[in-house]
């Protein structure tokens, strides 16, 4: 299980959470696929305590390269493309 959680976006979001004081979680499918055993999808959701919106842009700004931040303020959410 833990080889899913390898990935080094996610000690940018563990950093980032950390920084912010804003409290991260990974849901969704991506946490369904690992509990079942399942290939896991590309996709990961992530709810914040706190803006979303903010939470990814700094998230973008720790990661390599210039990661465009689409967001939806309507709904207070946000997503990046990150391989």
């Amino acid at each position: 299980m833990t080889t899913y959680l390898n990935n080094p976006v996610f000690e940018v979001i563990s950093s980032v959470s950390e920084a912010l004081g804003q409290p991260a979680f990974v849901i969704g499918g991506f946490v369904r696929d690992l509990l079942l055993k399942r290939d896991h999808k590309q996709d990961i959701d992530i709810v914040v305590l706190g803006s979303g919106i903010d939470f990814t842009h700094a998230v973008a700004a720790r990661l390599d390269g210039d990661i465009p931040v689409k967001f939806f303020k309507n709904f207070g959410t946000a997503m990046i493309s990150y391989k």
